[in-house]
């Protein structure tokens, strides 16, 4: 992008010549400029605008040139902008349009055949070389010095005069101005008339033109000129280029650029509306700052504003803009209009004065009332629940803005100075403390004060407590604990009321100065049972607010469930079951003890954490026999409370072993049996040589006499023996075994099958000759029941009793049998006499 060059001439008539950069936009500062010439044609520009003081051109190649301060105010007056390409010459006429955008219109200024005060500002684009003196004469004289320049200045005068004896005009005289290049000021204060002078041919009549005033007047004979314009015969203000046609008596015309005109007679001076931040107004804050007023002239024009009656001098700067400051020592507080003064002093003498009002308005006030929230200044929870009005007085119309606990509402003062701020449920803190209200006042101005005062809020009944978990220690009432009256205590803020209600019955509570209440029940007002009861305690303090609260307590006066299962299936104990040891259970509440107590024994019983309780009982924990028992059983519950049940019971233990009288025998085997104690229900079975059991299947027949035949339905072969068993009626078994095997030994009691009865009789009478031996061991594995043996026999039967000791006799149903001791567990071995006993 190429750059474009500019000359720039000031009213001294010096001018500058250069080039704007090559950046986007490119700037010159034109100031002090009178004229600006750009080596442009009016086809390179798209567009002009004005923006501030600044001329925007837009180039068709895309290029932005900016001339700063092209609109500003100064000693240069209005400015000219020419557009010069190839020796062509154009003023640039720009109008304003709307939104800063400018009209050009375009005017070629012709400069052929004259001397031109434009001459200085052609670009010729001849070899580079501008500007030239002569813009025609340019190619005939080019490359002259500075002499060949004024040469070739008179020669192009007098080509173009024509006439005269030699080349043109009058004997070769050609007209001049004195001083061309100078500039005349005319101030308001001027009386001086503005003269222009110069030189031509005696009898021309000469003609100058300044703006739109024009004096004429005739070349003397001595070959000067002079006119005058009387300082009330000039234009209106404004910077003129004065023009000189010369007209000599041969008729050949010259225009000369004469001398310019600068007319200044009046100065301006602007206060601007909206000081002090826009609106003409001093507020307090403002004041604290310091006020700077601003206003309009003449750039470099001197200004004195008075305010407060102290005088500030400032200059208008360039772009005509004067600001004076104020300090906060100097304005007055209070509320009141101030005059401002301000007069103007232009470079030229010229003066103006304006005067303005500034409203001073530094004071403002605020208060609250005392005897908030209904008088008292005290909040309490009705009073916060229906929302509260803080009250106080200001400035009328000011904005309040009203602070409480981090809570802000706003107001306006109206028209009597009262205010008032509402503050709804729910803004304030619940509870009981000490708070500060603070009021903002900002009045019109902008003015702000502060009040502040204190509120108490007490909404809360502080503190309301239950002692709720030492109630009768454990917070659980038991039947016992009932019986004796229930007292409910707590703490609650002094000189408040307290009801309790506990369950369907409701108590007025005592309360003592350290705020320690307590409320008693009668064991009438608690009802029975297992439940849980509600307890309410409501308090009123001494402002009015009321506090609940709810809790329960567990009445228990009764262990549930508590049940028992039966001691056995049928509620009688065998000697089985009492052998084995007797267990009883049931269900209790959980947590309970449990304690059973049968026949003087106690026993603890084990309670799972579901409440199913077990008690165990030894074997030889209950006396044998039959009778009628009874089992206590007692359970504490976690609350103390006790019960007892009572579960009836037999107690059977007592048996008696089938007694054989007789066997029916064919030599090889057996085909029934006799006795004289057959029971219904009794069975015989067969031990087999082969160490296996069989039921053996009969007729029973009475044979009267109390004597019973039981007639095999298929015969006992030799080698086998015989289990006649009995269970009785409480569960008790106990059999007979009737050996057959004549000469049988101890394959007897090895035989697999006796694991399956209790043994407690050997009847030895229907085998010849049996020789058995019998150890402690051997006894106390026949029989579970008891560890006593019965042996009946006869003489030719022989029985070794390992370890035995003789203990004396005993006569059963007549018979007398021979009693042993074995070992020291009370194994016992009751033989009969006639048996041959081997120790």
């Amino acid at each position: 992008m190429s750059t474009v060059a500019f000359i720039t001439r000031d009213m001294a008539g010096t001018t500058q010549h250069g080039n704007f950069s090559e950046d986007t936009p490119a700037r010159i500062d034109a100031a002090h400029a009178k004229d600006i010439s750009l080596n442009l044609s009016p086809a390179d520009v798209e567009s002009y605008s004005r923006q501030g003081g600044n001329l925007h051109i837009n180039l068709a190649n895309g290029q932005e040139l900016v001339i700063e301060n092209y609109y500003s105010y100064g000693s240069s007056g209005g400015k000219n902008l020419f557009l010069s390409q190839d020796g062509d010459f154009t003023e640039v006429v720009l109008e304003d349009k709307s939104s800063g955008m400018l009209f050009a219109t375009y005017e070629p200024l012709d400069l052929t055949g004259k001397w031109s005060a434009y001459d200085e500002m052609v670009f010729l684009d001849v070899d580079r070389i501008e500007p030239v003196v002569a813009p025609l004469a340019a190619p005939l004289f080019g490359g002259l010095g500075a002499a060949g320049a004024a040469a070739g200045v008179v020669g192009a005068a007098a080509i173009a005069g024509g006439g005269g004896s030699d080349s043109g005009g009058t004997n070769g005289i050609v007209p001049t101005v004195d001083d061309p290049d100078a500039s005349y000021p005319v101030s308001g204060s001027t009386t001086e008339p503005v003269v222009i002078t110069g030189t031509g041919a005696p009898g021309s009549e000469v003609t100058v033109t300044v703006g739109t005033s024009t004096a004429t007047a005739t070349v003397d004979d001595d070959g000067v000129w002079s006119v005058t314009f009387p300082v009330d015969d000039l234009p209106e203000d404004g910077n003129y280029d004065s023009t000189v046609h010369v007209v000599d008596p041969n008729g050949t015309e010259f225009d000369l650029d004469g001398p310019s005109v600068v007319i200044d007679t009046v100065a301006t001076v602007d206060l601007d509306e909206g000081q002090a931040g826009g609106d003409d107004l001093i507020n307090a804050a403002e004041a604290a700052d310091g006020v700077t007023l601003t206003g309009t002239a003449e750039a470099g024009a001197t200004v004195e504003v008075t305010f407060q009656g102290v005088t500030r001098t400032v200059t208008a700067i360039e772009d005509g803009t004067w600001s004076a400051d104020f300090a906060a020592s100097e304005i007055a507080s209070g509320e009141y209009d101030s005059e401002v003064s301000v007069t103007a002093t232009d470079t030229f003498g010229n003066s103006d004065s304006v005067t303005g009002t500034v409203r001073v308005d530094t004071t403002t006030a605020v208060a609250i009332d005392n005897g908030q929230a209904g008088g008292d200044d005290i909040v309490s929870n009705a009073e916060a629940t229906a929302g509260l009005t803080l009250t106080g007085t200001g400035e009328a119309g000011a904005s309040v803005s009203v602070t409480v606990e981090g809570v802000t509402r706003t107001a306006t003062v109206d028209a009597d100075g009262n205010w008032a701020a509402e503050f709804e449920a729910g803004s304030l803190p619940a509870g009981e403390y000490d708070t500060t209200v603070s009021a903002t006042s900002t009045d019109a101005a902008g003015n702000t004060a502060t009040a502040t005062a204190d509120l108490h809020v007490d909404t809360v009944v502080d503190p309301l407590a239950l002692n709720s978990g030492s109630i009768e220690g454990d917070n659980v009432v038991n039947e016992i604990e009932r019986s004796d009256g229930v007292t409910l205590t707590g703490t609650v803020e002094p000189g408040s009321a307290v009801v309790v209600q506990l369950g369907d019955a409701t108590e007025t509570a005592t309360v003592d100065a350290d705020g320690n209440w307590s409320a008693s029940f009668a064991a009438a007002d608690i009802a029975q049972g297992s439940y849980d009861a509600a307890v309410v305690v409501s308090a009123t303090d001494a402002v009015g607010n009321t506090s609940e609260i709810t809790d329960t307590l567990a009445i228990d006066t009764e262990v549930v469930p508590f049940t028992s299962d039966s001691v056995t299936d049928d509620d009688v104990v065998s000697l089985a079951e009492s052998s084995a040891g007797l267990s009883m259970s049931g269900t209790v509440e959980p947590g309970s003890t449990v304690q059973v107590t049968i026949q003087g024994v106690t026993r603890n019983a084990l309670v799972d954490p579901d409440g199913n309780w077990t008690a165990e009982f030894e074997a030889g924990d209950l006396r044998e026999g039959t009778y009628e028992a009874t089992a206590a059983i007692t359970a504490t519950d976690p609350a103390g409370n006790t019960q007892t049940l009572i579960e009836e019971f037999s107690v059977d233990t007592e048996y008696d072993a089938p007694n054989i009288g007789d066997v029916i025998s064919t030599g090889t085997s057996v085909s029934g049996v006799f006795s004289d104690d057959f029971e219904a229900g009794d069975t015989i079975h067969e031990l087999t040589s082969t160490g296996s059991v069989s039921d053996v299947s009969g007729t029973e027949t009475d044979l009267g006499n109390g004597e019973t035949l039981y007639d095999f339905d298929a015969d006992v072969p030799d080698g086998s023996h015989l289990v006649v068993n009995r269970v009785d009626d409480a569960g008790n078994s106990s059999g007979t075994l009737v050996v057959l095997e004549d000469g049988a030994g101890a394959t007897v009691l090895n035989h697999s099958g006796l694991a399956q009865f209790n043994i407690d009789e050997l009847n030895l009478v229907h085998a010849d000759a049996v020789d058995l031996t019998l150890t402690e061991a051997d006894i106390n594995a026949l029989s579970g029941n008891a560890n006593k043996l019965t042996v009946h026999g006869e003489s030719d039967d022989t029985l070794t009793i390992t370890g035995a000791t003789a203990a004396g006799t005993e006569t059963v149903d007549g018979e007398t049998f021979n009693v042993y001791t074995i070992g020291d567990d009370g194994t016992t071995l009751a033989v009969d006499e006639d048996v041959n006993v081997l120790i």
